[in-house]
Parts: structure tokens; sequence; C-alpha cells
């Protein structure tokens, strides 16, 4: 896509809203069930495709090549593969999860509720299941990071599609605390505990199920630009001497972005945007496996966000303030100006907001450059 197309592509989407919001946004009607609702994004053919694709592309990162995901951007070295035997049991684990979720899609069409959230559970059970027997204790505490940043997030209203299910995400995030917590050593309970973070992260993307649909393609599209920022921007901090761990994170990332593209490219936007929005949020796991920053981090983070308005001002130099990538910048300096307010009463949560300004500039740059 050349550069023309590509601004033109976007100010589209900032037409639309950068985050959009209206009366047909909210997950919860007044009159509707909560515990209905939340059994339709179990069974959303979308969002179950996404922690399926999600569990994937983790494991793709482990082997093989990297995706080609852009001329522009470096490539981590490879490392020593897994047992190939391995990441073939995990794969036919996704394989039966995608067989439950077809079967429990069929008992809700049916209105046989009980079948359907057992086959859901079933299907999130096996997602569990191979992710722990691909990295063990870390594939709950990857879980259990990004579902954090999801609630940092969502308590802001940063995300102005934020929902009454923000309430079930804590809940969800301390079961499986608890779970984690009765046996510290049972592989049964990892598995558990990861398959309550699996749903919590499954229902995080509950939004785009409510946008209009005449925006979700707009809203697609910025999502999938911006999940590139995020992966070059991981890159740039990891840099040369990136850690084994933050390569897997890395390359994770990058199947993802690759995943919501070809989704973007098939024409399901909602499937798309809800892969870019993940490869997002696993691109700042590779920050915070950032060694050394972990006393200062989000002193790191606030400088991190300086430098990158910073330099998009500079790039921007000359160009007219109505275009759309001085709109944009101006999104990523209100996202600064939140996250610096709270980065020592609420570190954690300027930590996330911060990530997400440093991106947004970082997509200005890319944008003009």
């Amino acid at each position: 896509m050349n550069k023309r197309a590509l601004r033109m592509l976007l100010a589209v989407a900032l037409v639309g809203g950068l985050a959009a919001c209206d009366e047909e946004s909210s997950i919860l009607d007044p009159g509707t069930n909560p515990q209905g609702v939340e059994l339709d994004l179990q069974v959303d053919e979308d969002l179950v495709e996404l922690i399926v694709t999600d569990a994937e592309a983790a494991f793709a990162g482990l082997i093989g090549p990297a995706p080609a995901v852009g001329a522009e951007g470096n490539e981590f070295a490879l490392f020593g593969e897994p047992d190939p035997a391995t990441i073939e049991q995990a794969r036919q684990l996704l394989q039966e999860a995608r067989q439950l979720f077809a079967e429990a899609r069929q008992a809700w069409r049916h209105g046989d509720t009980e079948t359907a959230a057992e086959k859901a559970f079933q299907g999130r059970m096996k997602v569990a299941e191979a992710w722990v027997l691909v990295l063990g204790d870390e594939a709950f505490e990857r879980h259990r990071q990004r579902v954090e940043q999801v609630i940092s997030w969502l308590e802001q209203r940063v995300d102005d599609e934020a929902s009454q299910l923000l309430n079930r995400i804590r809940e969800l995030r301390d079961e499986a605390d608890a779970i984690r917590a009765q046996d510290p050593n049972s592989e049964e309970h990892l598995i558990r505990a990861t398959e309550r973070l699996v749903l919590a992260l499954q229902i995080a993307n509950r939004e785009h199920a409510h946008m209009r649909r005449r925006e979700m393609a707009q809203h697609a599209k910025l999502q999938v630009f911006m999940a590139h920022s995020a992966l070059g921007l991981a890159n740039d901090i990891a840099g040369d001497d990136a850690t084994e761990r933050q390569i897997r994170v890395w390359r994770h990332a990058q199947h993802l972005t690759m995943h919501a593209g070809q989704a973007l490219d098939a024409g399901r936007f909602r499937l798309a945007f809800a892969l870019a929005r993940e490869a997002e949020n696993v691109a700042l796991v590779v920050v915070m496996l950032e060694p050394g920053i972990e006393q200062a981090r989000v002193q790191a983070m606030v400088e991190l966000a300086e430098r990158a308005i910073s330099a998009a001002e500079e790039a921007l130099a000359g160009v007219d303030g109505r275009s759309f990538a001085a709109r944009l910048l101006e999104h990523a300096k209100a996202l600064q100006a939140k996250g610096n307010e709270i980065a020592f009463s609420h570190p954690r949560v300027a930590v996330h907001i911060l990530w997400h300004a440093s991106v947004t500039a970082y997509g200005v740059i890319r944008l003009v450059t």
C-alpha cells in the first residue's frame, strides 16, 4: 500500500472516531441478563477464533521463521526450538477446542444454554491446556499480565467502550489467583487458573461486537496499523540484546499482527480488530520484560512517551495542523497527559497508558516518514 492510500485510509478511520462510542456500543442493556450476555460472548465465532489464534501465534513464534509483516522493522534472531512433538500435541488440543466451540455455538443457536456453556468451558480448558503444555508457568504469568493491562486501560476509561463487564474481568482475575494459590505446584490448578484468564481476555474484546457495522472496518484498519507501530517500538526497546523470553513474546505479537492483516484482507473486521488489539498488548509485555527497568518502570515509560512525542512533533514540522497525523498526535498527547498525571499515584495504570501514548506517537512518525 502506498503512502497516499494509507493516509486516506487512516483519515477515514479518524472520521469514524479514534474510539467511537454511541448508544449502540454498550454491552449490557438495562434489561439484559448479564450471564446471558457473557455466554453470548463465550460462543461468539470471532471471539473464540481470537483465543485459539492467539495460542497458535504464540506457538508459531517458538519455531520456524518469523512471518513477513512489512518491509520495515527488524527481525530477532532465532533460538533453540522446543520439542516438535510437544508443539504438535498442543496444536491438536487447539483443533479439539475449535470443535468444542463449534458445538457450543450450535447448542446456543438451539437455545440449549447449559450445553453451550459446558462446551465453551471445555474448549477454553483445551486452549489453556495447550498453553500450559508448551509454556508451563509462563502461560499463566503471560495471561495474568495481559489481563492487568486490560483492567488498567478500562479502569481509567481511556477506552470509551468500557462496560459493566469490567467487574467480571476483575472477578475472573481474582478467581484465577485463588485457584493458583490452592496448589502452586499442581498442573491441573495451573490449567484451571489459566482458563479463567483466557476467558477474561476473551470477553475483554467485547466492544468490537457492538460497534456499528459501518465503523468496524475503519477501526480494524486503524488498529492493525497501530499493531505494526507497537511491534516496531517494542523491537527498538528490546534491541539486539533482547532476552530469549522477550524474543518469544515479540514473535507472538508479530504472528498476531500477521493474522490480523489476513483477517482484514478477508473482510473479517471484528476478528482483525481483536487480533491487532491483542498484538499491541502483547508487544507491551516485551517492554515489561526489559531487564534493568523493574525499579524505575514508570519513569522509563514517562521518558519513552516524551521521546516518542517529541520525535513525532519534529517529524510533523511543516505538516498541516488539520491533517490526520496531527490529530493523531493530539490523541497521543492526551494519553501522555493522563499517564503523567497518575504516574506516581497509580504507576501500574500509568505504564499501560503511556505505552499506548508512545505507540500512537510512533505511528505518527511512521505515517509521515
